[in-house]
């Protein structure tokens, strides 16, 4: 067992209406904030978290698994599951633009498929992202983006549902201005975004993500999280980006 895990503070409540799995996923959570779980550590197996929490198998691979897509912790078969060291974060000053946007003006065809559109309860990093406090509930948007008809990225979309209350699947059309969450938010409900922090890394792909993208397995991809922030500088947005295409930036002297 991992050396760092401290039982005698955590606890998991069958009773609570709060999924297992989130339960296990906000713990963890708290081990890595409070500093109790550091960089390089490793987790518990799953034979141990099971024999410490009763957990499924089901259960405790669904909350690693959610953990590893926010990149709080990382697989490295056979040795075990760790937790992930702290990524560098660049700043830039380019302009905040959506998928949408972004490639109409370079003359593709930008097009979107909903593959899950639910509210649900928000917990661990995403929740602090967006100030929600822990159980607070969230719209989960999960696309599939199309250039001209080929599959060139995963987003997974986090919002606060208090900030769009009313925000549903039918907002959303497959094609043109309406496809885009940036537009509703802007032109619906008079949110604009001005300002996002991005985090990029490599990953590799899952076999199910490989499958939507049209791709093989473990294929090397872009992964882009952005949290976006309004005029009034309130976290609104919190997003994974899986990228499929490549891409290349013009960069100029601002001087010149």
């Amino acid at each position: 067992m991992a050396n760092t895990w401290d039982t005698s503070k955590t606890t998991i409540d069958k009773t609570s209406p709060v999924p297992l799995y989130y339960q296990l996923i906000n713990m963890i959570h708290e081990k890595v904030k409070s500093g109790e779980l550091k960089p390089g550590d490793a987790l518990p197996t799953e034979q141990e978290f099971r024999q410490m929490y009763g957990l499924s198998q089901t259960t405790i691979r669904k909350a690693i698994s959610e953990l590893i897509h926010e990149e709080v912790v990382e697989a490295h078969r056979p040795k075990g599951v760790f937790v992930c060291q702290p990524k560098i974060e660049e700043y830039s000053n380019g302009f905040l633009t959506s998928f949408t946007e972004e490639f109409q003006q370079s003359g593709y065809v930008p097009r979107s498929k909903i593959m899950r559109f639910d509210t649900i309860p928000c917990y661990g990093h995403t929740a602090e992202e967006l100030h929600i406090a822990p159980g607070g509930m969230t719209h989960y948007i999960y696309r599939i983006r199309y250039l001209n008809d080929e599959p060139m990225s995963i987003n997974y979309d986090y919002i606060s549902a208090d900030l769009v209350p009313e925000l549903k699947r039918e907002n959303f059309a497959q094609e043109g201005k309406e496809q885009s969450l940036y537009y509703i938010l802007r032109d619906v409900y008079g949110i604009k975004l001005v300002r996002a922090v991005e985090t990029v890394t490599a990953v590799l792909l899952s076999k199910e993500e490989a499958v939507l993208l049209n791709t093989t397995a473990g294929a090397p991809v872009i992964n882009r999280k952005r949290l976006a922030f309004d005029e009034n500088d309130r976290p609104i947005l919190s997003e994974k980006t899986l990228i499929r295409y490549a891409y290349k930036t013009v960069l100029v002297d601002k001087k010149g």
